[in-house]
């Protein structure tokens, strides 16, 4: 007869409530973040910087430069180069959707937008140079006379179309300064017969520059541009033309297909290999489906439930929930080994509880150390905790709430032939397994303190990805034809506007290197007021001398003098309509206000003393530099050194309650091998040259969940020949998912994969031995 409590559908109502709640969430969540979203973005998945003002550059170039393509065609002729581009630009514009914009002629009104423009505040922007010829009296002659001589010759740049209300020739003197500055702080590339070129070791390269729509750019997306650039271009190479591809999508679409490719590869490999196990093990295909179900269902709920909280799901989370497989199959090996060998035990009821402490316990140990990475300030780990906690919750609920209604076989069929024959007893008394653990303690622990110096929490975020083959080489190129790869830059916050611009300034006398910034191009009201104030320095007579030798009438001198009272009052500003080719840079260069405090961005076109700008940033109140691969691996470093807080206070929460069931020797005895299982880890990082890392140190505190298991399940049924074979298969199950993360190239999943190896077949031999 059943008891109350076993009539009892409490589980089945809760598995049920569970998975149609997430359903719901997951559905409604579709229609709020309109659709379901994939990243496999490899700088996504980094912590952002730690600063504000960092993070709002980052968030501000990242959003300029993450869309932005460049496309060189190359040949030892330019126009072959040209005319190869020509026909590779013209095929590219027809791609629908692809692109928000795409050049390949240079801009044949830039020059005239730039010097009317300049024109018309041609008061304001004189350089220091050129207002200190005008502050001196014995130097305003001389420069009135440079002026006629330039005028009279045919070598004037800006035109003389502007002559009769600038005489002095001030756009000229701009116009010059301007180009100069561009000239030095960007890309190697300059106009040629209407296109941008560069020559390069006697090939001429013709740039094709996009920038791609946001349809385009989305990874994992079969709308993606790039393989459509690839395919574009690539039918138009030959022995004479060479295209090179440059540009941050081509890495994101390499990481990304690279990232998806191996998901499905690991995830497809783990359970198949993990369903040949139980075939042959169970010689049935009933648990084999059920188990797939539950592993299915517990994956399908731990998606469902990180796209509720965080509106996209990221490749390393489903990466890494490939090893959940081995982890969920555990409630169900537990169950289908006592439910096909187990002959006491005569109702599904009866086996959930013999086992329902062991599964409670490892549940709730396990739960305590996913979910102590939601406490992390890092948006991947969070995933992972979500992702996890809703996975193992889904899979408990499964095997406690559903499999107990599967029908169990006849009582001559509930045999498995290899629990009878299993035994893993290396040891002939009961000390044997306290030496064995006693000795892997001493022999970690001495390798480490005579390593110590070796041992190190370091992360190199270059380190994670690794450019290979062609994409390696175009990188390579790219960068030694454009001469032009700015990776860090200066900060710079105040209070206004003008705060901000003046700063800028003060820094450009110090920056050893070309460099782009706001100040540029829209100099301070400081800086402005004191130009205009030279022009107006300037002696009366020599003007109205300079006006005569032009030929000019009294009533041009006389407008000059109104347009220059009325400069006083006119200050150009950031958000004032410019050129559009200034207008480009200052969408990169300038932030604005954000929450009240002004910002904008000091690019240089590369670093030669990263440490210069560091001590120049940490001497200025307001200014911060930021080495975005420094930055990243410095907040990576900080999130190790925290996982091993949280992992400490996860075991500290984790002994607590297992003293609660367990008396003091056998809550010492459990809590050993976890802990074993991370010092072993350790030693092999150590063995293998490798640095404590960040996916190191997340593969440890999963590692202290899992590991926690088998102890658990031990503990509990220390006598039972099938509780220690179910340990045995459970091991082997998650051995094969995680051992194949292990194998996978993309790095993060390789050293996340090896720690977790390494930690399980440790726990698991100082469980069973």
């Amino acid at each position: 007869m059943l008891n109350k409590s076993e009539k009892s559908g409490t589980f089945t109502f809760l598995w049920a409530a569970f998975h149609v709640v997430l359903l719901v969430l997951f559905t409604t969540s579709l229609f709020f973040y309109k659709g379901f979203h994939f990243d496999a973005d490899l700088f996504n998945m980094m912590p952002s910087p730690l600063s504000k003002a960092a993070s709002i550059a980052d968030k501000k170039l990242n959003g300029e430069s993450a869309r932005n393509v460049f496309i060189l065609v190359g040949s030892r002729s330019f126009e072959t180069a040209k005319n190869a581009a020509f026909t590779a630009y013209s095929e590219l514009q027809e791609l629908d959707g692809k692109f928000d914009s795409i050049e390949f002629y240079s801009s044949q009104n830039t020059l005239s937008d730039i010097t009317d423009f300049i024109h018309k505040w041609r008061f304001n922007l004189l350089d220091e140079k050129t207002q200190n010829l005008l502050l001196e009296k014995n130097t305003q002659k001389d420069f009135a006379d440079n002026a006629l001589a330039k005028a009279a010759s045919a070598f004037s740049f800006s035109g003389m179309e502007h002559i009769q209300e600038d005489p002095f020739l001030f756009d000229e003197e701009i116009l010059l300064n301007y180009e100069k500055t561009v000239e030095k702080s960007g890309t190697s590339m300059q106009p040629k017969d209407g296109v941008l070129a560069s020559k390069y070791e006697d090939v001429w390269y013709v740039m094709i520059s996009a920038v791609l729509s946001k349809e385009g750019a989305a990874l994992g997306s079969s709308k993606n541009a790039v393989p459509e650039i690839y395919r574009t271009c690539l039918k138009h190479e030959n022995d004479d033309v060479r295209f090179v591809f440059s540009g941050v999508p081509f890495h994101s679409y390499k990481s990304s297909s690279s990232a998806t490719k191996e998901i499905s590869v690991i995830g497809t490999l783990s359970l198949f290999t993990v369903i040949i196990i139980l075939l042959f093990v169970f010689r049935s295909p009933l648990p084999v489906f059920a188990s797939v179900f539950s592993m299915l269902i517990s994956i399908s709920a731990a998606v469902c439930a990180v796209y509720v909280f965080f509106g996209k799901v990221h490749a390393l989370t489903l990466v890494f929930g490939t090893s959940l497989i081995g982890s969920c199959i555990d409630y169900s090996l537990h169950y289908f080994i006592n439910w096909k060998h187990s002959v006491q035990l005569d109702t599904g009821f009866k086996i959930r509880k013999s086992l329902f402490k062991g599964l409670f316990l490892s549940l709730l140990s396990t739960e305590i150390c996913y979910a102590s990475l939601l406490f992390a300030p890092f948006p991947l780990l969070k995933q992972m905790a979500v992702f996890s906690v809703a996975g193992i919750l889904s899979s408990y609920l499964t095997v406690n709430g559903f499999f107990i209604f599967i029908k169990l076989p006849s009582k001559e069929k509930r045999r498995i032939p290899l629990v009878e024959k299993f035994s893993i007893k290396l040891f002939k008394n009961k000390y044997g397994s306290v030496i064995f653990k006693c000795t892997l303690f001493v022999l970690c622990g001495i390798f480490i303190i005579v390593n110590y110096s070796k041992l190190k929490i370091e992360n190199n975020i270059s380190n994670l990805y690794k450019m290979e083959g062609r994409l390696k080489e175009d990188t390579i190129l790219s960068y030694k034809v454009l001469n032009y790869s700015p990776s860090s830059w200066l900060v710079i916050s105040g209070q206004t506007e003008q705060e901000v611009l003046e700063k800028e300034e003060e820094l450009a006398l110090e920056i050893p290197d070309n460099f782009l910034c706001t100040s540029m191009f829209i100099p301070s009201e400081k800086k402005q007021q004191k130009s205009i104030s030279a022009v107006c320095a300037m002696d009366v007579q020599i003007v109205k001398e300079q006006f005569e030798s032009f030929g000019f009438e009294d009533e041009e001198f006389f407008l000059y003098n109104d347009s220059l009272k009325n400069a006083h009052g006119n200050i150009l500003k950031p958000a004032d309509e410019v050129p559009e080719s200034i207008s480009k840079l200052l969408k990169m260069l300038w932030i604005g206000n954000v929450d009240g405090t002004y910002y904008s961005i000091i690019l240089p076109v590369k670093i030669t003393d990263a440490l210069f700008y560091k001590q120049l940033a940490q001497k200025k109140d307001g200014v911060v530099f930021e080495n975005k691969s420094g930055d990243i691996s410095a907040s990576l470093d900080y999130l190790t050194k925290l996982i091993f807080i949280m992992f400490a206070a996860a075991f500290a929460v984790v002994f607590i309650v297992l003293k609660f069931f367990y008396t003091w020797r056998e809550t010492f005895n459990i809590a050993s091998v976890p802990l074993l299982s991370v010092l072993s880890i350790v030693t092999v990082f150590l063995c293998a040259g490798l640095t404590i890392e960040f996916f190191c140190t997340t593969g440890m505190i999963l590692v202290f969940g899992l590991g926690l298991d088998y102890i658990i399940y031990k503990t509990e049924h220390n006598q039972s020949r099938t509780e220690s074979f179910a340990i045995f298969l459970s091991f082997l199950t998650t051995a094969v998912s995680f051992g194949s993360l292990a194998l996978s190239s993309f790095v993060p999943v390789h050293v996340m994969g090896l720690s977790i190896f390494t930690g399980l077949l440790v726990s698991f031999l100082a469980t069973v031995l």
